[in-house]
């Protein structure tokens, strides 16, 4: 089983923000995240803060209002279809 620690890394040592048990002398491989600072980690925020926090910073007004119900048209050039009209589950 694989599992991903948040953590800094300053003067040459990892340290993990959270204790991890049950590890001791595994092997781990480390990953500098880029972007750490374009999400601000903090104890209040929730996974979905935080989802929500990366679709607002890259929102795109694309100036089509019908193109979540209208997809299959401007993806595939099927015909337009009633946007009131809700296909069967």
């Amino acid at each position: 089983m694989m599992i991903s620690v948040k953590g800094t890394f300053q003067n040459g040592v990892a340290q993990p923000v959270e204790a991890v048990s049950g590890r001791e002398g595994q092997t781990v491989i480390i990953t500098f995240l880029e972007d750490a600072a374009a999400v601000p980690a903090s104890d209040d925020d929730s996974g979905w803060d935080q989802l929500m926090q990366i679709i607002e910073q890259n929102v795109v007004d694309t100036g089509v209002e019908d193109l979540a119900h209208q997809h299959d048209h401007y993806l595939y050039g099927k015909p337009k279809s009633d946007i009131h009209e809700r296909s069967p589950l």
